[in-house]
């Protein structure tokens, strides 16, 4: 009898380390899967003039101002003028004095939009060269 009063012991040992060690497995996977994203934010890279590039987080709200190939504090209206407002986790060029304004036609760019736009992750005025990136999904 008590023979099997230990082998009954180790049985019921035995199946409370491996539960235990189950629950520890299951726990450690659910972590993993609900764990923050540690890739870079969503953001927005503007490139213009000769090899600039100003980087913007999604999240911001912003208007930027580029006149002649350089960041310029505000709009006047003068020489090759782009300006582009980021709010809301999108990027759109709000005015352009190009030619043809295309780039103002290629409305806003967001994680929601990039699927469905012709230029996917880019927005582009090709007459003065400044060109709005998205890199979202830590890229």
């Amino acid at each position: 009898m008590e023979r099997q009063a230990k082998s009954n012991r180790r049985k019921r040992n035995w199946l409370l380390t491996c539960a235990a060690i189950a629950f520890a497995a299951l726990l450690a996977v659910v972590c993993l899967l609900l764990r923050p994203k540690t890739g870079s934010p969503d953001r927005f890279v503007i490139r213009y003039g000769d090899g600039e590039s100003l980087e913007i987080p999604a999240n911001e709200t912003r208007t930027i101002v580029i006149r002649d190939g350089q960041l310029a504090e505000e709009a006047t209206g003068t020489g090759e003028e782009n300006v582009i407002r980021i709010e809301n986790g999108a990027a759109w060029m709000e005015h352009a004095d190009c030619p043809h304004g295309e780039c103002m036609k290629q409305g806003r760019l967001s994680a929601e939009t990039v699927g469905a736009r012709p230029l996917g992750t880019w927005i582009i005025c090709a007459p003065h060269r400044v060109y709005i990136e998205y890199l979202g999904d830590g890229q």
